[in-house]
This record gives C-alpha cells, sequence and structure tokens, in this order.
C-alpha cells in the first residue's frame, strides 16, 4: 500500500505562506543580516536532502512491492499449475 503523494513543494508553501506574507508584508531579501541569510540557505540545503532522500527511499519502496507482487504471482501460478497436477 502506499500513501498518496503530497502535492510539490511550491504549491504547498504557497498556499501555506500566502496569507502570513500578506499580514505582515513581504520579506525581502535586504532586511536580513549574512548571518541570517545563510542560516536559512542552510535550512534550505538540509529540507532539499531530505526531500530528495525521502524520494529515492520512496522509489526504492515502491520498486521492492513490484517486486514483492511478482513473486506472489509468480507463486500462485505454480500453485494453481501443482493443484492442476493433482
Amino acid at each position: 500500500m502506499t500513501a498518496p503523494l503530497l502535492p510539490l513543494r511550491s504549491d504547498r508553501t504557497a498556499a501555506i505562506r500566502a496569507p502570513a506574507t500578506a499580514a505582515r508584508g513581504p520579506m525581502v531579501a535586504d532586511d536580513l543580516t549574512a548571518d541570517q541569510q545563510a542560516q536559512i540557505a542552510a535550512q534550505h540545503a538540509a529540507f532539499d536532502f531530505q526531500a530528495a532522500e525521502t524520494a529515492e527511499l520512496l522509489r526504492e519502496h515502491e520498486a521492492l512491492e513490484s517486486l514483492m507482487q511478482e513473486q506472489l504471482k509468480n507463486e500462485d501460478e505454480i500453485m494453481k499449475k501443482w493443484i492442476a497436477l493433482i
């Protein structure tokens, strides 16, 4: 079984952050210090790495699940043939 996939990151952030930015105005990169910009960049990199890692794990899970389904189909076919011989 697989869970439904979440919408793309840009779709989620636009839907979540739109009201917040409208209330206090858009944040301009010039308002941030170099240290704050570096922290945000590090958070973005960590998030991107985690998203890529999760996507890879999901791909591996799907591949293993598909192999398992094929194995079960093969075993079922063998069992049907075995029963037919009896």
